[in-house]
């Protein structure tokens, strides 16, 4: 099973004084994108303000990586591409993983890019969180 979970706070640029398209304008194409998404019974994908603030939410569980997963992570490169100045965490999980089979996944987002990280918190998940 794919296990994702992860915001992202929306922002035009890294820099104060680099506003190249509006936040609005970044926000509505965003949400043209996710919905043109596959999305599942289910799932979070979801842009919102808070304090007038715009944040991405997401959470999905799937049984393995497919189409609407890559399609997250598409997302995720659109937002670095379009809103450098963007940040957050994705955590994923798939226990299906040759690599990471116990492990989470994260993602760090910042300055217009993804950056893989090592789980300190949840991982390895059968000593973290199943066993004792």
């Amino acid at each position: 099973m794919v296990e994702l979970h992860g915001w992202v706070t929306i922002q035009e640029s890294c820099r104060i004084d680099d506003e190249e398209e509006s936040i609005e304008q970044i926000v509505r194409k965003l949400k043209e994108q996710i919905s043109g998404m596959s999305g599942g019974c289910g799932d979070i994908l979801d842009i919102r303000y808070c304090n007038g603030e715009p944040f991405l939410t997401i959470t999905m569980f799937k049984n393995r990586i497919n189409r609407e997963v890559e399609e997250v992570f598409e997302l995720l490169e659109y937002v670095c591409k379009t809103a450098s100045g963007s940040y957050g965490m994705i955590y994923m999980y798939d226990d299906e993983s040759v690599k990471m089979p116990d492990e989470f996944q994260v993602f760090a987002i910042r300055k217009g890019k993804i950056y893989p990280e090592r789980d300190r918190y949840l991982s390895p998940v059968r000593n973290r969180i199943y066993e004792e």
